[in-house]
């Protein structure tokens, strides 16, 4: 008995303390402290999911630091596929065809979501990264067929950027709304009921801000 409680590490006392309240975010301390934070809720700012066995395949690790694969792969393949497209306008303009990419980025956009809802992707990694290929090679298409109306170089490109930049807004919120109901889905669903302090995928950095001071139970 004595040797548990010399295991248990101080934040371990206020996590496991049932009589305490709420835990409360000091807001103020990590906007003073910023890279601190950050550091103490690693590794969720890359890897976007609880780490826990529900969510293992969502991510990957990189060099020893855990990645979104959604994010990571997303991002990966929409540059390239940008960086291919320039490529090609530069080499040969007319093989960039509006309808085409345009069309062809709406369907791969729709094969994508149909592929994810269908849950194949789901504990196939390798799926799940191809599927992201395709989510991000086909919203470049999109980019480019806005690009290219008029010509890429004429008048009214500060337009069409602003435009992309909405596209990519909206495609942002949608994958983040995608995500968000995906996880509150599985964390409703599981025995810890999303008590952060309890679940083994906050555990640590729950007990890492309560150490550090950005979160402390809320006064009685």
């Amino acid at each position: 008995m004595e040797e548990e409680k010399s295991d248990q590490r101080p934040c371990d006392a206020v996590l496991d303390d049932e009589s305490r309240g709420r835990l409360v975010l000091d807001l103020g301390h990590a906007v003073r402290h910023p890279l601190s934070f950050l550091r103490a809720i690693s590794p969720f700012p890359t890897a976007h999911h609880p780490q826990c066995s529900h969510f293992e395949g969502h991510s990957i690790s990189i060099r020893g630091r855990k990645w979104c694969i959604g994010c990571t792969f997303n991002t990966i393949s929409f540059f390239s596929a940008m960086s291919m497209l320039l490529l090609v306008w530069i080499l040969n303009p007319a093989l960039l065809n509006r309808f085409y990419l345009f069309w062809g980025g709406v369907v791969g956009s729709a094969l994508y979501f149909l592929i994810s809802f269908s849950g194949i992707t789901e504990d196939r990694a390798r799926a799940k990264i191809l599927s992201k290929f395709i989510l991000g090679s086909s919203f470049a298409a999109i980019c480019w067929s806005v690009l290219l109306i008029n010509g890429l170089l004429s008048p009214g490109l500060e337009v069409k950027l602003l435009l992309i930049l909405v596209l990519y807004l909206c495609f942002v919120t949608v994958m983040n709304i995608k995500r968000s109901i995906e996880i509150l889905r599985e964390c409703e669903g599981c025995e810890y009921k999303m008590r952060w302090s309890k679940c083994p995928g906050f555990r640590e950095i729950a007990c890492r801000l309560v150490e550090e001071g950005f979160v402390s139970p809320e006064a009685s």
